[in-house]
């Protein structure tokens, strides 16, 4: 093996052996990439928004709609728009107020778009259709936090060419950006997201 090869070898295996022990360096870095955001909410808005008909994934729990719930309560925003498809027949805006009503939030007036399972690229342009009529001004878009650099941005451009002030809040609940290698799921969520943020690029 000539000198010249052997130099060339040290130097895949040093790559290879840097790349593997600061993996967790560079993951992060992704994973940090995924979930950035452009701003941070403002002190109000005229709506918070929770989509929920995402046709793959809408990672819209119950905590989500409470976090819009305390929005109205402390009177950052005015009204709650949640969008949501049906589930085996029931629609997804009864199983929210049910549960709504079952964690003593009886009273809480929220306006309900209903709607089929969609990509969540359309589903941004209906929420949007529905506040220009609305005659919205701004809102807040509550996102699953490693959707924030795609759909968040999404929202920004669609909130813009309507004249809405978008900002989002994004939902840590469900993805770790600093360790979402370590589990499955943490691992499809990634996975699913990059494949629909590499097509808008």
């Amino acid at each position: 093996m000539s000198r010249r090869t052997k130099l060339g070898l040290s130097g895949v295996v040093l790559m290879v052996g840097i790349a593997w022990f600061g993996r967790n360096v560079w993951l992060e870095a992704f994973g940090r990439y995924l979930t950035a955001a452009s701003g941070e909410p403002g002190p109000s808005a005229d709506f918070a928004v929770v989509p929920a008909a995402d046709y793959i994934r809408a990672d819209v729990r119950l905590e989500t709609l409470e976090d819009a719930v305390r929005l109205l309560h402390t009177g950052r925003i005015k009204q709650i728009v949640m969008s949501c498809p049906d589930l085996y027949g029931v629609s997804e805006c009864e199983l929210a107020e049910t549960g709504l009503r079952d964690r003593g939030y009886p009273g809480v007036r929220i306006d309900w778009l209903r709607t089929a399972r969609m990509p969540d690229e359309m589903e941004a342009d209906q929420v949007i259709r529905w506040l220009r009529k609305g005659g919205a001004k701004s809102a807040i878009i509550l996102l699953p936090n490693y959707k924030a650099r795609r759909l968040g941005g999404v929202y920004h451009r669609l909130g813009a060419q309507s004249a809405i002030e978008v900002t989002v809040s994004s939902q840590s609940r469900e993805f770790d950006p600093q360790r979402w290698w370590r589990s499955r799921e943490g691992q499809k969520r990634f996975a699913e997201e990059f494949v629909r943020l590499r097509r808008l690029l």
